[in-house]
């Protein structure tokens, strides 16, 4: 009676939502991801006797979509034998909004339609795309009798529909780790796979490389031909055990070390495991002494703001004024370097990028354009990233030391540009860009040549799709970024968590005028500015007061 309970209390949450690489350098260390949840069990039935072609779909959406832990062999029941032999369901995921209920309805040819509301597309890697507002989902079921007398679907198309809570439940959102251009970081490339069998989909997705718009600006050190062993993956007391082929033998120590690196960091988002071993025919991976390798690169609290006008150093509830000579004219959006000494830039009448030194000296015009520029962005090898804000010329990228940098990306050659935002690591930028009614936020891989120096932005992804306006946004971890926009149907803007590849979630405790804001790691280091020239940390939840009057924060990057 209880197992009945459970079943049919899932069969209702089911329903509720379907109705129906180099040789030598530094390894460095890092912060194991956090942990995904724990998975949710589901026991779908099989068909009815005597259902109809609509019962028999509903009966199949719900086993599908519950189906993932058990192989979907009670959704092929709803199937005849040839369908139910050529179906693929894991080859898309459409996963649909548990806003408004699906409409299920026939067709002249007596076909029985789905209508619902789309919120994405998991494709067969597991990598999430956001569909477009308004976006609908149609799909149609042709059905026949078999010998017996019952509707069976005859023909259907591949893939799974889900509603957005059972794709929560189900789904483990977990990164791959690549390698930065220098394999000194880890480069996340964000995936959402079926908790049943995390350990081994994220080795395999890991094996096959790179998503396209990242693989051109990383690195991984496994060989190309590189396969999950004959022994797979063992897990024991926390220690997970994964078997490679003998291709992981024939590179050198160094890279071996890599590939522990990043075979162990990607594992590491599967509960229960706190350590990993690579092995080749059984015997372990001779790497020696390794240090986990970090995917986040940002250290320190230096907040540059303007105060009164005057770029200045905040630190512990008071602000100390840069010493420069002058101050330039019409100063505004300030960017921070990464070093212990970092470089401090702004923009001066929209046009310059403009040093702000410490040291009484004068301050010093890295660029100058005939036109407004984009708000500066520093990355961890010292590059200074802007570019015309209405689209008509190309990105740059400069030194402080004056070497310049134009950078190619083509599907940037027309879009009005708002900003540019240069992960930690330095191998992907989020790009916000305008249409007449739609924002967009596209995060793209960059590549670099052997000195560090940028050269090309590599088609992107759209991962805002939800946007009508977009006032700023910063990197807060490895994969996710904080944006300050509006969604449609919102009169006012609102602060959002946007992953690079996943659902966007709304960010609790708004700030009334916010008009721009900063981030170092993780939520509670949001400092925002508003339009009264308040700026307001996040602190546990709610935001606190730091200092007012002042504008333009900005923390490193």
């Amino acid at each position: 009676m209880k197992r009945l309970l459970f079943v049919l209390a899932a069969l209702a949450l089911v329903l509720a939502g379907c109705h129906s690489i180099p040789q030598s350098g530094p390894v460095n260390a890092t912060r194991p991801p956090s942990s995904a949840g724990s998975n949710v069990g589901l026991y779908p039935t099989g068909p009815a006797q005597g259902a109809s072609p609509e019962e028999i779909v509903r009966g199949f959406l719900t086993a599908s979509a519950a189906g993932v832990s058990e192989d979907f062999q009670v959704a092929r029941q709803y199937l005849s034998p040839r369908a139910a032999a050529g179906w693929v369901p894991l080859s898309q995921v459409r996963i649909y909004s548990d806003s408004r209920i699906p409409a299920i309805t026939r067709t002249e040819t007596g076909a029985v339609q789905v209508n619902l509301d789309s919120q994405a597309t998991l494709d067969a890697d597991g990598r999430y795309l956001p569909s477009p507002p308004a976006t609908a989902i149609s799909t149609e079921f042709s059905l026949a009798k078999n010998s017996e007398g019952e509707w069976r679907i005859v023909n259907l198309e591949d893939g799974l529909l889900v509603s957005s809570t059972l794709f929560s439940q189900q789904y483990s959102r977990a990164p791959l780790y690549f390698l930065s251009s220098d394999s000194r970081y880890l480069v996340a490339d964000l995936r959402w796979l079926p908790r049943a069998s995390l350990a081994t989909s994220l080795t395999k997705e890991l094996l096959a490389g790179p998503s396209p718009w990242l693989e051109k600006s990383v690195r991984t050190a496994l060989p190309a031909t590189t396969k999950l062993g004959d022994g797979g993956i063992i897990t024991d007391n926390g220690t997970a055990q994964v078997s490679l082929s003998p291709e992981a033998l024939t590179v050198d120590l160094y890279t071996r070390r890599l590939i522990q690196a990043q075979v162990s960091a990607t594992l590491q988002s599967v509960p229960g495991i706190k350590r990993v071993e690579v092995t080749v025919n059984g015997a372990p991976l001779d790497v020696g002494e390794v240090s986990d390798m970090e995917d986040y690169p940002y250290s320190g609290r230096n907040l540059l703001l303007e105060v009164g006008g005057v770029p200045s150093w905040y630190s512990e509830g008071a602000s100390y004024p840069l010493s420069m000579a002058a101050v330039p004219p019409q100063l505004s959006d300030l960017a921070l370097g990464y070093d212990a000494k970092p470089l401090a830039i702004g923009l001066s009448e929209a046009r310059r990028i403009v040093t702000l030194p410490n040291d009484g000296s004068d301050s010093v015009v890295l660029y100058e354009s005939a036109k407004e520029l984009i708000a500066p962005s520093v990355d961890r090898f010292g590059w200074v990233w802007s570019g015309p804000a209405d689209g008509s010329g190309p990105l740059i990228a400069l030194t402080r030391g004056g070497k310049l940098s134009k950078i190619e990306a083509s599907w940037l050659d027309s879009p009005t540009i708002s900003s540019i935002h240069i992960s930690r690591e330095g191998n992907r930028a989020v790009v916000v860009w305008h249409d007449k009614s739609t924002a967009h936020i596209a995060v793209a891989g960059i590549r670099r040549d052997e000195t560090g120096r940028p050269t090309k932005i590599d088609n992107p992804i759209d991962i805002g799709g939800d946007f009508e306006a977009v006032a700023d946004l910063a990197w807060i971890d490895a994969t996710t970024l904080v944006v300050l926009g509006r969604v449609p149907g919102a009169s006012d803007q609102g602060m959002y968590t946007v992953p690079i590849g996943g659902p966007i979630t709304t960010l609790p405790a708004e700030v009334a005028g916010a008009v721009s804001l900063t981030a170092g790691e993780g939520k509670d280091s949001i400092v925002v500015a508003t339009d009264e020239g308040v700026i307001l940390e996040r602190s546990g939840g709610a935001w606190q007061t730091l200092i007012t009057g002042a504008a333009d924060p900005a923390l490193a990057g």
